[in-house]
């Protein structure tokens, strides 16, 4: 690697909680085969937090691959397993086409904002209860 040549990160996550029972996962870069371990890894790692809903944001993926959507349908797969709930916040053509051209769109809750998200909780949704 040459010193001018900078090297960036193809895939980052940042976590937070708006709500004490949502947790959000924001996914921004590529997900291919090479980084779609540490997709994985941070979508276990948020899993394990206690909420009864995982909002996975993706609507800075530039890239999505079948390694990705392998991954994604098995997120669906233990959240329901786990009677959690996992929606996907999808506002960019390279994740939307992925999932619509593979026929996965049904499988997934998505939805254009974190605002949507949280709004499309349960309507009776009480965060004192």
């Amino acid at each position: 690697m040459s010193p001018h040549t900078e090297r960036t990160d193809p895939l980052r996550f940042s976590v937070c909680r708006p709500r004490r029972d949502v947790t959000v996962l924001l996914v921004a870069g590529e997900i291919d085969v090479a980084t779609a371990p540490r997709l994985r890894a941070e979508l276990s790692r948020a899993c394990s937090r206690p909420a009864a809903t995982l909002v996975l944001d993706l609507s800075t993926v530039t890239f999505l691959a079948a390694a990705g959507l392998s991954i994604l349908v098995e997120a669906q797969a233990e959240a329901t397993r786990s009677r959690r709930r996992m929606t996907l916040i999808t506002t960019v053509r390279p994740v939307d086409r992925a999932i619509e051209i593979t026929g996965l769109a049904d499988l997934f809750h998505r939805v254009s904002s974190l605002d949507a998200a949280l709004i499309d909780l349960a309507p009776d949704y009480d965060e004192t209860a």
